[in-house]
């Protein structure tokens, strides 16, 4: 795919796990993405090593997260989705004394959340509940730190698949605004200031 303009963008819409040909929309984004990095597209995630993710991790991940990596692999997009053997506890990857500067109640959730994807090597990370499979976003340097984001791994994928495609066209005026209001109209307001440092939403 080539974008020059908002009307190239693809706007995903087919739920993974739910529609057929669901990755048909995908797959044009993440060539063009590996075409932009000069890279070569990931390689799809053998099923054996998602086993063994969950039987480390001790839960199964959320459907449409396998169903996307068995085809896709830890694919690069403008946020680092990370391999399988990446994912763990967001209080090993911070230490068990992270639960100490939280309450009763978000300790029980901070220590139900499994780290998949890196917001921008800022720190900032991308989990899904070991539980609900509910996707929390958390952000170390501002309050609230820890922010349920999308009910779905796939409410999470379509957004990003938007910003990926407004990097790959960062050069084109006016494109990344006109994607971010894209954006703004799928999963709100409120969620993109939390989601991106930059926004220019008041």
């Amino acid at each position: 795919m080539t974008i020059e303009k908002i009307e190239d963008v693809i706007v995903p819409h087919r739920i993974i796990g739910v529609d057929t040909d669901w990755e048909d929309e995908i797959l044009p984004i993440v060539e063009a993405y590996a075409d932009y990095l000069g890279k070569e597209i990931s390689k799809a995630t053998p099923t054996d090593r998602i086993k063994k993710c969950e039987q480390f991790l001790g839960t199964t991940l959320p459907n449409d997260l396998k169903l996307f990596y068995l085809r896709f692999g830890a694919t690069r997009l403008t946020e680092r989705l990370l391999e399988v053997h990446e994912f763990q506890y967001i209080t090993k990857n911070w230490g068990q004394n992270l639960l100490d500067h939280y309450n009763e109640e978000e300790q029980t959730v901070l220590s139900k959340l499994i780290v998949f994807g890196d917001y921008l090597g800022n720190g900032n990370v991308w989990c899904f509940h070991k539980e609900t499979k509910e996707i929390f976003f958390y952000k170390h340097d501002s309050i609230p730190n820890i922010n349920q984001m999308f009910g779905t791994f796939y409410e999470y994928l379509q957004p990003l698949l938007l910003f990926t495609q407004g990097e790959i066209g960062q050069d084109i005026e006016g494109l990344e605004e006109e994607i971010e209001k894209l954006v703004v109209d799928l999963i709100g307001k409120d969620r993109v200031k939390v989601w991106q440092y930059f926004s220019g939403w008041d």
